[in-house]
């Protein structure tokens, strides 16, 4: 691996010179700065912040990396849960929090490697990065301490902590068919996701074993007006199926919508259960059954995960977060 030297010399400059042009100092000219970053591309060469940060006598930072920190729905409070479980044991273990958004990092033309690297990461929580990420593999097979939420990978120094989403969503599919309903429709997540995948499976597996022949599967894309548009489609067609179960909470309030528009009543001509357990499902009319996900919780046995890696403890690399169903009216 390429030092901060090799860069000096290869640049025909001395070794403060190239500290403080990565340091964007102002007595660094431009000229200078262009040759000493040409230099370390050449060498491959990322600065890490890291001793820097440990001659100040600070610990490396935890990273938090998420895909993104908009969102289409303000219903939508997945994110807020889980940084405020990440934020309260990370304060409780006297352990700085960095937030980073992938788009972020793209910004810096870096790989996840090299941007925990570059920021001098003890380790990184990262969610909301599916498993067709580019970048995924190379943090995967490095030796950064990394934990994945909702991603169920692990290795030497990888975990995952997840909701046991084919067990809640076979669950679900078990509670509709003890209250009559055989006639079924599931609405997708993102196809993308592993966690769509996974609902999916319990489905199917569920509705296998109570021999449904009646069921149908619809996309939704993890997108309320998505969910609405396909929900009103489907009950046009199939105008006996009975009951909904909706991958996230966000489609169960476009189903619920569409039930609405169709003339029909959640939980008395048709049975309606979300995921996730998005406050907002109790304020509707009728309050919308659904699987509550511990997202804050999610959040702290990661960061206490991470710092188990991070410390060549012993660790689980498998951790499944237990989730509820909450009965309400829509069943």
């Amino acid at each position: 691996m390429s030092t901060i030297k090799d860069v000096a010399m290869r640049a025909g400059v001395s070794i403060s010179a190239v500290s403080k042009a990565f340091n964007n100092y102002a007595e660094i000219s431009d000229v200078t700065k262009e040759r000493i970053f040409f230099a370390a591309k050449e060498l491959d060469y990322i600065p890490n912040k890291s001793a820097v940060e440990l001659s100040r006598g600070r610990k490396p930072y935890l990273g938090l990396i998420v895909k993104d920190l908009n969102t289409h729905n303000t219903f939508d409070e997945h994110m807020f849960r889980l940084l405020s479980g990440t934020h309260a044991r990370a304060c409780e273990i006297g352990q700085e929090l960095i937030i980073f958004t992938t788009p972020q990092i793209k910004q810096f033309k870096q790989t996840y490697v090299e941007f925990c690297k570059h920021h001098s990461l003890m380790g990184a929580i990262v969610q909301g990065v599916g498993d067709d990420d580019p970048y995924l593999e190379a943090l995967l097979e490095s030796t950064i301490p990394t934990v994945l939420i909702d991603v169920e990978r692990e290795g030497a120094h990888t975990a995952f902590v997840t909701t046991d989403n084919e067990k809640a969503s076979s669950d679900a599919v078990d509670l509709l068919v003890s209250k009559g309903h055989k006639k079924i429709c599931h609405i997708l997540g993102h196809p993308a996701s592993e966690v769509t995948k996974q609902r999916e499976n319990g489905f199917i597996s569920a509705a296998r074993r109570h021999m449904l022949d009646d069921i149908h599967i619809i996309p939704g894309d993890f997108v309320e007006d998505i969910a609405y548009a396909n929900t009103k489609k489907i009950l046009q067609i199939h105008k006996d199926i009975t009951a909904i179960y909706a991958a996230s909470d966000l489609m169960a309030l476009g189903a619920l919508r569409a039930i609405k528009e169709e003339g029909l009543v959640a939980g008395k001509d048709i049975a309606l259960i979300g995921f996730d357990g998005l406050k907002a499902l109790e304020y509707t009319t009728p309050p919308v059954a659904t699987i509550f996900q511990d997202f804050y919780g999610m959040g702290r046995l990661a960061v206490d995960t991470l710092q188990q890696i991070a410390k060549g403890l012993p660790f689980n690399g498998k951790n499944f977060v237990p989730f509820t169903m909450l009965h309400r009216g829509s069943i």
